[in-house]
């Protein structure tokens, strides 16, 4: 699998489906690419998909990012201590959508998912079971956030920031299918064996 290629066949299936502002399709394929060759990363940046309004395309575009990457799990509310129990058991690319309806109101959740932004701090520490003994649970894996208007700053300093916009008279998608995902499954494997054949050239570039 050649790097460029790779590169154009994720950019053009992300604007199929998507109007974004001009680079985001591009910045969508990097970090798609980032979560198949995560076990070289140390950093890890939340992907921020973020629409002024209703009906640019959020979750449409959170749909073809689950589709490309390994592992997903997507979610339309999720507590903190679901959060990183499912990062403990699973280790998903977590897909988190409509989080303007809850993130704002939970530090707690907001505290999980900044610490899974460098590997070195990616924990937090629970008292578990009767004898309440303190438990680390890991919260590092790629995370992508959906959500409408603004996310805290925090997590926004932690982020690449997709901003979405309602698309124009003049451009044409297509409409995305979750029952005809053929394509993505056929490009995610290739995007994965890109990544195997590449991941000791990528844990040794800055």
């Amino acid at each position: 699998i050649e790097g460029g290629w790779l590169m154009n066949e994720l950019v053009a299936t992300i604007d199929k489906y998507v109007a974004t502002q001009s680079g985001c399709a591009e910045a969508v394929a990097l970090w798609i690419i980032h979560c198949h060759a995560f076990e070289a990363a140390t950093i890890s940046p939340r992907l921020a998909i973020l629409s002024p309004e209703k009906r640019c395309g959020k979750t449409t575009l959170l749909s073809v990012v689950g589709g490309l990457t390994p592992k997903t799990l997507h979610c339309s509310n999720i507590t903190a201590a679901a959060i990183f129990r499912t990062i403990e058991a699973v280790q998903p690319t977590l897909l988190i959508d409509e989080a303007d309806t809850f993130l704002a109101k939970s530090d707690e959740i907001r505290g999980v998912l900044n610490s899974g932004h460098n590997k070195s701090s990616a924990q937090v520490i629970r008292l578990v079971g009767d004898g309440h003994e303190a438990h680390g649970f890991t919260t590092w894996a790629p995370t992508a956030i959906a959500a409408i208007g603004k996310i805290p700053g925090t997590l926004h300093d932690r982020s690449i920031v997709i901003e979405m916009r309602r698309r124009l008279a003049e451009e044409k998608i297509i409409s995305f299918r979750a029952d005809r995902m053929d394509e993505f499954h056929l490009l995610a494997r290739k995007v994965a064996r890109w990544a195997n054949d590449h991941i000791a050239a990528i844990k040794d570039t800055d």
